[in-house]
C-alpha cells in the first residue's frame, strides 16, 4: 500500500485547495515531506470516527451476497484501508477530502490534539511558582474530544457521523 492509498485526496489536490485559501502559510511553509505526513495524520484522525453506513467494500459484498459470513465481512472491511468511500461511492466525498486538508493544516500550524484535550479543563495557568487551576465546569468541545484539531473540518465531518445518542432495534 502506498501513501496515496492511505490519504484522502492527493498532495496535488491539497495544493490546489490551499492555492485558493486565505491564510495558508503553514501549508506553503511546510516541506513536501511534512505535507505528506500531515495528510496521512489527518486521514488517521478522520478514520478514528464512527461513520454511518458501511465501507464500500463491505457494501459491495453485501449487495452481491446478503448472507455473507462475519468472516467475509471482516475480510472485506480489512481490504479497504480507509473509512471512505462508503456505500455505493467509488471515492471519498469532497467534504471528507477538504476536512483532511483542514486537519492537515491545523497539524502543520502546531495544533496538537492531545494537548488540546488536556487543556480543556484548565481555567488558569502560571509561570512563577508554577501554578495551574482546573475547572470541571467547562463544557467540552466536541471536535477536541473526538481528536479533530480543526472546527472547520469537524463541521464537514458531522453529516457523515453516526448519531451516538440513537439506538437501532431490530425485531427478529
Amino acid at each position: 500500500m502506498t501513501i496515496s492509498d492511505s490519504i484522502y485526496g492527493s498532495l496535488s489536490e491539497a495544493q490546489a485547495y490551499f492555492d485558493g485559501r486565505l491564510h495558508e502559510t503553514a501549508w506553503s511553509a511546510a516541506s513536501v515531506a511534512d505535507r505528506r505526513k500531515s495528510l496521512l495524520a489527518a486521514t488517521r484522525i478522520i478514520d478514528t470516527l464512527n461513520y454511518k453506513g458501511n465501507k464500500a467494500t463491505v457494501y459491495a459484498l453485501l449487495e452481491d451476497n446478503e448472507d455473507a459470513t462475519d468472516e467475509e465481512i471482516r475480510a472485506a472491511e480489512a481490504s479497504q484501508p480507509t473509512q471512505f468511500p462508503r456505500g455505493a461511492d467509488t471515492e471519498a466525498p469532497e467534504a471528507i477530502r477538504t476536512a483532511c486538508y483542514e486537519i492537515a493544516y491545523a497539524l502543520l500550524d502546531g495544533v496538537d490534539p492531545q494537548l488540546e484535550l488536556e487543556a480543556i479543563g484548565v481555567s488558569s495557568a502560571g509561570l512563577e511558582a508554577v501554578r495551574t487551576t482546573y475547572s470541571r465546569q467547562h463544557k467540552p468541545v466536541d471536535h477536541i474530544i473526538n481528536g479533530v484539531p480543526s472546527y472547520a473540518a469537524w463541521r464537514l465531518l458531522l453529516p457523515f457521523l453516526r448519531d451516538d445518542r440513537s439506538v437501532k432495534l431490530l425485531r427478529t
